[in-house]
């Protein structure tokens, strides 16, 4: 195909971005996402809770795929730019198929994929469309590696090379084909679908396997290129220089201004989740500082701020994230003594700065919020439970108790209470029933959702038919109760698969205290009762100064880089008074309206003394696959989940996490995704690309990791927020951080390097090679006196590890010789730590140190 370029247009060209010897094109022109929602033969389910977590996802296949992968394979992919007189350029209209959504410059940020992910709460059908052009300097027939999670069909210079369509939900497939490619300019077209459902990586990338040095050469209006490239650098280098801001404003600092031409920014906050709001900011010339917001209006939340930029015609947009902590509630946190009146503010902070949902609106009614905009929550969250979006049984449990307080109030209009009744006869309670949804069943925290709204909804309207099963609320009663029996016989036998995630712990929790509140039968109300004080007992041994600092069986990063924010952490401030309060509603709402107190008992766990040491082994999950080990101290904590699939791909599983308070954390993973702020399940920071091998005694956690040479991160790295430490330093493989009295200190055999720009700015340790050793040694002022008496004694462990063997052997100053490989026993001073036989309640010791 010839240059169909209009001419006078300037051009933006880029080098591929390197993944090893490959070159990855990685800058497109790319549609929009043209999404429509998919209507499917309601079908049944089968399977068990908790197996995919061992066995992947993949083994719940939702039937709606099916259905859509048998479609999509029969149907002939549109030659959509046979329409085309000339190649796209940003802000051009997009003709073919669809009409009226603009092209757009794709800035992938160092991300390898072409990328749009995203969460859709019902089945929806994605297209987008993208359009590059590469540079040869010669014809020859290129290598082209494909990857995609949906499908990809490709045309190189008018001709199709591949129309793949793997179509396996969030699963990255690759293929390699041969593409003719002619010395000069080549079009590359693509068109990339997929069924959305819920969270939903949706993404291609294109991989050059040849020697040939190309260039990507896209066509822009005329005089601009050097102003885009001038933002995009702009934007790459920016960052936040803490990722937690304390009532105050949030600004994002500039090393390079942006370019002249630049004199507003769009800012959309928020998440998925909780929905997003817009605004924008004019900014002076040269300005280094753009104030994105005022903690105090945000309420506490780990935010996630969208920047997009005008450059003439051309949209640049770039994600950052942060922690926001409102003190706005501090004050009167400092004076509720009691449970009680925790419970009171808590419910005010909710109603006053929490997330739009059924659980804020509750807390509006009971606090005396406005009327009409609790009314609208309600009934915005009664239509996300008609259309049974992913995620709606976390809501749905709410309206039993509306229902209850608040039916005979005359707040409410009679078709208003006659929607929320139909919504809850309407809805599917289980796999069994028929549904063309795309809710998730099959976690923990999910089934007991669906369990305790079936046996609250049958409960409440025992006599009616339900419209979805064709049963009577009876029946659902019935049914619900053997399922909840079943869940709780599995919970306390099994503790939790997703262990002590600070992301699900809260939704637990919501279940577990309406059947603690609303369940008829007397069994189910005691067996809540004793999973909320498991529950407690849990966030009680392992937080550490008002925030839960463990590994997580499922983690993100908002959990892990939001402790202030976290469900957990109001949880436990409104039990006990440690902590904070915040605006998290789903369980909390909840807890501030039960009559529930956890033990009082449980409040030693929180407040140790100087010198003294709690360490808490427990084994969770399926068989007890998760041998769970915590360590802490008034200074520190340090925790690990002991060798827990080594070499294996990961999920979710934060596998270790060192605090010396709720922001100067320091933890060590994989990283599945090189592009940062991804979307990902594993993701940058939360989750492991290949799981490590693990092990810990007290202070002190060992990491292996063998990772496989195909994958794009050759590399592993550490969470290290030198702007949270008093003080921090470098000595050869090691970096040692003190904050007042606590001691870090952090090892990888193969050296470090600190990341000096960009979102990471001197908070991200990067350690070359597959195959690494790490060691985190965690230590205070009353173990070792002077933080330089810490570095010297622990220094002088002189760690040798052996990349051939996976052998790591060092001295510790305080526990001695340590002898460890991967897969290979764990010994210190020649006797073998064994970490077996602990049981779902644990062995808790308190020591004098």
């Amino acid at each position: 195909m010839s240059d169909t370029t209009r001419s006078g247009m300037d051009t933006l060209n880029y080098k591929p971005m390197k993944l090893g010897h490959n070159q990855v094109i990685n800058h497109w022109m790319i549609s929009g996402i043209y999404t429509k929602p998919v209507a499917f033969v309601p079908t049944t389910m089968e399977g068990d809770i908790n197996d995919w977590l061992i066995d992947g996802f993949a083994i719940h296949e939702n039937p709606c795929r099916k259905e859509f992968v048998e479609h999509r394979r029969t149907q002939p992919v549109n030659r959509f730019f046979d329409q085309w007189s000339e190649f796209p350029s940003p802000g051009d209209d997009f003709v073919g198929e669809e009409n009226g959504m603009p092209w757009a410059l794709y800035s992938p940020w160092n991300n390898p994929r072409v990328e749009q992910s995203g969460f859709w709460f019902v089945p929806t059908h994605l297209r987008s469309y993208a359009a590059t052009r590469l540079i040869s300097p010669t014809a020859h027939t290129a290598s082209l590696r494909i990857k995609t999670y949906g499908s990809l069909t490709l045309w190189v210079n008018g001709e199709m090379v591949t129309d793949f369509a793997p179509l396996t939900r969030n699963k990255e497939q690759e293929i390699v084909i041969k593409a003719e490619l002619v010395g000069g300019i080549n079009e590359i077209y693509a068109c990339w679908e997929d069924l959305a459902e819920r969270d939903t990586m949706y993404a291609f990338a294109v991989e050059y396997l040849g020697d040939e040095e190309l260039v990507i050469s896209l066509p822009i209006a005329p005089h601009l290129a050097e102003s885009v490239k001038s933002a995009e650098e702009a934007l790459e280098q920016a960052y936040f220089p803490s990722d937690l801001f304390r009532g105050e404003q949030i600004k994002l600092k500039l090393p390079l201004p942006l370019p002249d031409i630049v004199r507003e920014v769009d800012i959309q906050y928020g998440n998925f989740f909780d929905g997003t709001e817009n605004k924008t900011i004019h900014i002076a010339e040269k300005e280094t500082d753009l104030v994105l917001a005022h903690t105090n209006q945000l309420g506490h939340h780990y935010v996630y701020f969208t920047l997009s930029i005008l450059v003439s015609n051309i949209v640049l947009t770039k994600k950052f994230g942060c922690q926001s902590y409102d003190t706005s509630y501090d004050e009167a946190a400092q004076q509720a003594a009691d449970i009680e009146a925790r419970k009171s503010l808590a419910l005010q902070c909710i109603a006053e700065k929490g997330s739009p949902n059924i659980h804020k609106a509750i807390a509006m009614l009971k606090t005396g919020g406005n009327l009409q905009e609790a009314e609208n929550i309600l009934l915005e969250g009664v239509e996300g439970i008609e259309q049974r979006k992913d995620c709606s049984d976390f809501y749905l449990v709410g309206l039993f108790r509306l229902w209850r307080d608040e039916r005979n109030s005359g707040l409410f209009s009679e078709s208003f209470w006659d929607r929320v009744k139909a919504s809850i006869l309407g809805y599917r309670y289980w796999i069994d029933e028929p549904g063309d949804d795309v809710m998730w069943f099959f976690s923990e925290n999910h089934a007991l959702l669906f369990h305790t709204n079936e046996l609250l909804a049958g409960q409440l309207f025992g006599d009616e038919t339900f419209s979805n099963s064709g049963e009577s609320g009876e029946v659902h009663r019935q049914k619900a109760e053997q399922r909840l029996a079943l869940w709780f016989e599995r919970f306390l036998d099994e503790g939790l698969a997703e262990w002590n995630s600070s992301a699900y712990i809260p939704i637990d929790a919501v279940g577990l205290l309406h059947i603690y509140e609303f369940a008829h039968n007397e069994q189910l109300r005691q067996q809540a009762k004793k999973a909320m004080d498991l529950l407690f007992y849990y966030i009680t041994v392992q937080m550490h100064q008002g925030v839960l600092s463990t590994t997580f069986g499922r983690s993100y990063e908002k959990e892990l880089l939001g402790g202030y924010a976290a469900g957990t952490t109001s949880m436990c401030w409104i039990a006990y008074g440690v902590g904070n309060v915040n605006n998290y509603s789903i369980s909390n709402v909840a807890l501030s309206l039960s009559d529930y107190s956890p033990p009082a008992a449980y409040q030693e766990h929180l407040l140790l003394g100087d010198n003294q040491q709690l360490v808490f082994a427990n084994q969770q999950g399926k068989g007890g696959y998760a041998k769970l080990y915590h360590c802490r101290t008034k200074e520190y904590s340090l925790s690990s989940i002991i060798r827990f699939r080594p070499g294996k791909p990961g999920y979710q599983e934060h596998v270790q996490h060192l605090s010396l308070s709720p922001e100067a954390l320091i933890w060590v993973n994989h990283p599945a995704e090189i592009y940062k702020h991804g979307d990902g399940r594993p993701c940058f920071w939360a989750g492991n690309g290949i799981l490590p091998d693990v092990v810990q005694h007290e202070g002190i956690a060992l990491m292996m990791f063998d990772i496989p040479a195909d994958h794009n991160s050759d590399w592993t790295h550490a969470y290290f927020p030198t702007h949270s430490f008093t003080e921090w330093v470098r000595h050869e493989n090691w970096h040692f951080a003190r904050l007042d009295k606590g001691y870090a200190a952090i090892y990888a055999a193969n050296g470090t390097s600190m990341e000096s720009n960009g979102v990471t700015r001197e908070r991200e340790l990067i350690s070359p090679g597959l195959r690494n050793a790490w060691i985190l040694r965690a230590g205070s002022e009353q173990q070792f006196g002077s933080f330089d008496a810490f570095i010297n004694q622990v220094r002088s462990a002189s760690p040798q590890f052996d990349s051939q063997a996976l052998t790591l052997t060092l001295t510790d100053p305080v526990y001695g010789p340590i002898q460890w490989g991967m897969n290979k026993p764990f010994l210190i001073k020649e006797e073998e730590i064994i970490h077996e036989g602990y049981g779902v309640k644990g062995q808790l010791k308190l020591l004098d140190m």
